[in-house]
């Protein structure tokens, strides 16, 4: 059990520390004391009163977040099992008179790498969904509503190299809320999570690990990902197409006298149909 403010990690709040900056937390937080790799049963038991943006200097309520005047906090409890590459979980965020958010996954390793000592070729399929829907007073713009992000991906990965598709899509009824942390949708990216109403989106990336070749620490990934839907003054803000296509390049000498350094390059080139915006970036903390 931790009091006071902390980081939290799960699929909705989350430090998102793409730039350095995380977001972070003040509440109670109840978790399993051993986390290791070997952990089957994960859960998780808080009560959150404030949050602090990536961009303000001071906490806030959760409720302030979503636009919402009265003082509130998130309630969040989730359980997960993962056993034998099999994985499932689900996670809930209720926030008085405001808005409740239901997240639900489920991934699998196939089990056909596990030859050659487990350095063959591996296969990881998962699908996620969040739900998410005004509750009580309903005080949050544009409520009462319901609507939902579905995703799902495939993760292949050989030799240090590492391709990676996911497709998702966000209800028609309005776009997804999401101020406390990254996006869990598979087909996320570091500018554009396809979050808003009624948008379809995939994603292919790329990665390699030059280890193999005698580079240790030396890795690449190239990501390109689109969005499409309709334009909705009222659900979506008039959503315009998007595309994004994000370069990052990272040297983390794992031994010798570098260790503990960390280089990080990030080119992000994202457009909309109407606004072009290209990006470089340097350093993260390295959101993946």
């Amino acid at each position: 059990m931790t009091v006071g403010r902390q980081i939290v990690r799960t699929p909705y709040v989350n430090p998102y520390d793409s730039r350095m900056i995380p977001i972070t937390f003040e509440g109670i937080v109840l978790v399993p004391d051993d986390q290791g790799p070997d952990q089957t049963v994960d859960y998780i038991a808080s009560y959150l009163t404030r949050y602090k943006p990536r961009n303000q200097a001071n906490f806030i309520p959760f409720s302030e977040g979503l636009g919402v005047p009265q003082d509130e906090g998130v309630l969040i409890t989730g359980a997960s099992y993962h056993k034998n590459g099999f994985n499932i979980g689900g996670t809930n965020y209720w926030i008085a008179d405001t808005l409740n958010t239901a997240y639900g996954e489920i991934d699998y390793l196939l089990p056909f790498g596990e030859g050659n000592g487990g350095r063959g070729p591996q296969l990881r399929v998962g699908a996620n969904i969040l739900d998410q829907r005004t509750v009580g007073a309903s005080m949050i713009a544009g409520a009462p509503y319901e609507t939902y992000q579905a995703s799902a991906r495939f993760v292949a990965s050989y030799r240090g190299l590492v391709l990676e598709g996911a497709v998702s899509k966000t209800g028609d009824e309005a776009s997804i809320q999401k101020p406390f942390g990254y996006s869990a949708s598979y087909a996320g990216m570091l500018v554009t999570n396809f979050e808003q109403a009624g948008v379809d989106a995939f994603l292919l990336s790329l990665s390699y690990d030059f280890a193999r070749l005698g580079l240790d620490g030396v890795k690449f990934k190239a990501a390109f990902g689109k969005g499409w839907g309709i334009e909705d003054p009222v659900t979506n803000g008039d959503f315009s197409n998007q595309q994004e296509l994000d370069l990052r390049f990272v040297y983390e000498p794992p031994r010798g006298a570098l260790q503990g350094l960390r280089v990080e390059v990030e080119y992000i080139d994202w457009t909309s149909s109407t606004t072009p915006c290209r990006a470089m970036i340097s350093p993260s903390s390295g959101q993946s």
